[in-house]
C-alpha cells in the first residue's frame, strides 16, 4: 500500500453451488438471466478459470477462508465442525480484525446457514451474530410445485418473498450500511443460500423460464466416457434421458440462480448508493459448481470441470472496467488478494497468490491449479484437465476442444506425461503427496 493510500472496505459475497454462469448463458437454449452479475462484471475483473480446492461445501470454505489447501488443513471432506480442526485465528478475516477492521457477519460464508457458535463468532467478528430464516421454512400451504428434481417448489404469493434467506441476507447488509458509523474500514460478509437445492423460489422466478425452451447440448449426443471410480463413489442421481424431468430440473436451478442474482443486485445498489461506493473492494465467489444433468448427475462431489470451475469476480472501484482473466487461478487466492489490498503481509505458508497484478492488467503466472476430493485430485493447467482418482486411474481432457469432457485423451497423448508430472508437483505444493499415495496403492 502506497503512502497516503487509505485502506479499502471489503465486501465478500458468497453464492452456494453456483456454476460459472458465463458458460451457461445459452448452452441449454433458454437464456440464463443474471442481469446483476452481468452489470457487475461490466465494471469488474471476472476470472473465468477460477477453481475451488474442494468440490464440497465445508472443505472448500475452510480452504479459501484459511488460505490452506484441504490436505494442509486436514479438512478434506464434509465437516460441519471444521473449527475443531482449524482455529478461527487461522482465518484471514481474523487478521483484518487484528489490524483494526470492523468485521461483520451476514449469512453463510464460513460455515453453515446459522450463526457461528458465540466463542468462534466473537473471535472473528466485531458485531453480534445474525440469524436468517431459511427457504426450507416456506410452509407447504403457501407453495406450489413446478416439477423436476426436488419438486420445483415456489412461493405462490409475492407477500412471502421476505421469508427467503437471500432476501433477509441482502436486507441485513442494507441495514448495516445505514447504521455503520465507524471511522475504521469494514469487512462485511453477505452469504447467500442460492442457488443451492432444493431451489425453492418465488413463483415469478419459475415462470421466468419456458421449460420447453431447454435443450441438451450437441456435445452430449454421443455420451460421456465414465470413470469406474466415480460410478462407485458418486453415481448417478438423475436420468437425463427423461427429457421433461431434466429440463424442469434445469429450470429449477436457473430460477434459483436468477433469484439470488436479484438479491445481489439489491446489495450492489445499496453499496453504490452509499458513501462507501468508491472505497469498497467487492469479491463475489461460489464454493463450487454443480452438474446440471451431464453424466446423469445433478450434484457436486466430482472433479470434472463443471463442479471445479467457479465464478470469481473482483471489483476494485479504482478500476471500474470490464476485464476477463483466463489464466487459471484458485479460490485460495482470495485471502492473499484481500490482504494485499489491505496492505497486510500474506498468509504464512499459503500457496495462494494475490490476484491484484491481474486486476491491474498483468498476465498471471503459468500455473497448475488443483481441486481435491479426499484422496482423488485434479488440476487445470493450460487447456488441459487431468484427474487422478484414489484408485490410481486417470482421465485427461482438452478443455479447449471438449469442455464437457466427453472423451478421455488417454495416457498415449503426447502431452500426458508432462501434465501428469505437473499434477504430481502441484499436489505436493498443496500438501498432498501423489507418489506416496500411489505407493500405498501398490503396497
Amino acid at each position: 500500500m502506497s503512502a497516503g493510500e487509505t485502506r479499502k472496505n471489503v465486501l465478500l459475497v458468497s453464492f452456494d453451488d453456483a456454476v460459472a454462469f458465463w458458460k451457461y448463458k445459452t448452452v441449454f437454449g433458454e437464456v440464463l438471466q443474471t442481469p446483476n452479475l452481468d452489470r457487475i462484471c461490466a465494471q469488474s475483473t471476472a476470472f473465468h478459470a477460477a477453481y475451488c480446492q474442494a468440490p464440497v461445501c465445508s472443505p472448500s470454505r475452510a480452504s479459501f477462508m484459511s488460505g490452506k489447501a484441504p490436505h494442509q488443513s486436514g479438512v478434506t471432506g464434509p465437516n460441519k465442525y471444521y473449527f475443531e480442526t482449524i482455529k478461527p485465528q487461522e482465518l484471514w478475516p481474523y487478521k483484518l480484525k487484528q489490524e483494526g477492521y470492523f468485521c461483520s457477519s451476514g449469512g453463510k460464508v464460513m460455515l453453515g446457514y446459522g450463526p457461528l457458535e458465540d466463542d468462534i463468532h466473537s473471535v472473528l467478528f466485531s458485531d453480534k451474530p445474525k440469524k436468517f430464516g431459511g427457504d426450507w421454512q416456506i410452509p407447504e400451504h403457501v407453495s406450489m410445485g413446478f416439477g423436476g428434481l426436488k419438486g420445483g417448489l415456489a412461493a405462490r404469493d409475492a407477500k412471502d418473498n421476505p421469508r427467503f434467506y437471500d432476501h433477509q441476507s441482502a436486507r441485513s447488509f442494507k441495514r448495516f450500511l445505514n447504521t455503520y458509523k465507524g471511522d475504521v474500514p469494514f469487512y462485511r460478509e453477505v452469504g447467500f443460500f442460492g442457488p443451492h437445492g432444493p431451489w425453492i423460489t418465488p413463483r415469478s422466478y419459475k415462470e421466468m423460464y419456458d421449460e420447453t425452451g431447454f435443450r441438451k447440448p450437441e456435445a452430449w449426443k454421443d455420451g460421456f466416457e465414465e470413470s469406474a471410480f466415480m460410478e462407485l463413489h458418486n453415481g448417478h442421481n438423475i436420468n437425463s434421458e427423461k427429457f421433461r424431468h431434466w429440463r424442469k430440473s434445469v429450470r429449477n436451478y436457473f430460477s434459483a440462480l436468477s433469484h439470488t442474482d436479484h438479491h445481489l443486485g439489491r446489495v450492489w445498489d445499496a453499496l453504490k448508493a452509499s458513501k462507501h461506493a468508491d472505497n469498497t473492494l467487492v469479491v463475489i465467489v461460489s464454493d463450487h459448481g454443480l452438474h446440471l444433468g451431464e453424466r446423469n448427475r445433478f450434484r457436486k462431489h466430482t472433479l470434472w470441470e463443471q463442479v471445479a470451475n467457479v465464478p470469481l469476480i473482483i471489483h476494485d472501484p479504482d478500476q471500474p472496467v470490464a476485464q476477463v482473466v483466463n489464466d487459471p487461478v484458485a479460490l485460495l487466492d482470495v485471502g492473499p488478494t484481500v490482504l494485499d489490498y489491505a496492505g497486510l503481509p500474506p498468509i504464512e505458508g499459503c500457496v495462494g497468490l494475490s490476484l491484484r497484478p491481474q486486476i491491474n492488467w498483468e498476465r498471471g503466472p503459468d500455473r497448475a491449479v488443483p481441486t481435491f476430493l479426499k484422496d482423488s485430485s485434479a488440476i487445470r493447467k493450460g487447456k488441459y484437465r487431468y484427474i487422478r482418482y484414489a484408485d490410481g486411474s486417470t482421465q485427461f481432457f482438452d478443455l479447449a476442444k471438449d469442455w464437457w469432457q466427453t472423451r478421455d485423451l488417454g495416457s498415449e497423448h503426447p502431452d500426458y506425461a508432462e501434465i501428469k508430472a505437473a499434477h504430481a508437483a502441484c499436489c505436493l505444493e498443496y500438501g498432498f503427496d501423489v507418489e506416496a499415495a500411489e505407493a500405498a496403492l501398490t503396497a
